[in-house]
């Protein structure tokens, strides 16, 4: 399960200046992009190229106000006409009733094989598009606010062994966020003591990684 590394942005449809797709690339922090405000279409769409071509066993997306995503995966070297695949097709992030009201915009999702369509899995990919729309509420400011890709488990090397001194209690869990709440310092020292096998943030759980990034995004609305 190791970390799919994005390079750069190779197109999209819209986008804020001041929240840009290249926000997505970010990995030490939350930095949503979020599409152009006098743009009037409520669907938005980003292709992202990958370092290598990997087989995609996990996505976890930060959503950021859209009420539908989908993601698709394809490959540099097929001709600029040829289709891409459905990786995961088209999922709700927010009810119609969140949307309206303007909550629960920052919810995070997890996707595993299990959840992609078959002839995508176990293939390698370095192309990745994510499109989302928000049809229910047509004022708000909407897009992603990450996105994560990790290899299947098998692909996971075996993780290295901590030094000695490591053994003793961890020291104080810190991340790079631009503003920390209480409450996230609150979450954080939970998640310390809970994953206390982790002896550095790198080797957190999965699913620890993906409640604190959720916690940034809650304190990171524009």
């Amino acid at each position: 399960m190791a970390p799919v590394k994005i390079s750069y942005v190779v197109s999209f449809s819209s986008q804020d200046p001041k929240y840009p797709a290249e926000n997505l690339l970010s990995e030490d922090g939350i930095r949503p992009w979020l599409g152009c405000p006098k743009e009037h279409s409520r669907q938005l769409s980003v292709e992202l190229q990958l370092e290598r071509a990997s087989p995609i066993g996990y996505v976890d997306v930060g959503n950021y106000g859209s009420a539908f995503l989908q993601i698709e995966v394809g490959r540099s070297s097929w001709p600029c006409d040829q289709p891409y695949l459905t990786l995961v097709p088209t999922v709700t992030l927010m009810t119609p009733a969140d949307s309206k009201l303007d909550q629960n915009r920052c919810g995070v999702r997890m996707f595993k094989e299990a959840d992609f369509l078959e002839m995508t899995v176990g293939q390698k990919w370095d192309r990745v598009r994510l499109t989302c729309s928000q049809p229910f509420s047509p004022c708000s400011h909407f897009g992603l606010s990450f996105i994560r890709l990790r290899t299947p488990q098998e692909q996971e090397p075996e993780p290295p062994q901590p030094p000695l001194d490591a053994l003793s209690p961890p020291a104080r869990l810190t991340l790079p966020v631009p503003r920390r709440s209480r409450e996230e310092e609150q979450l954080r020292s939970r998640l310390q003591k809970l994953e206390a096998a982790a002896w550095s943030p790198a080797h957190l759980s999965r699913s620890a990684r993906m409640v604190l990034l959720a916690a940034q995004s809650q304190v990171l609305r524009p």
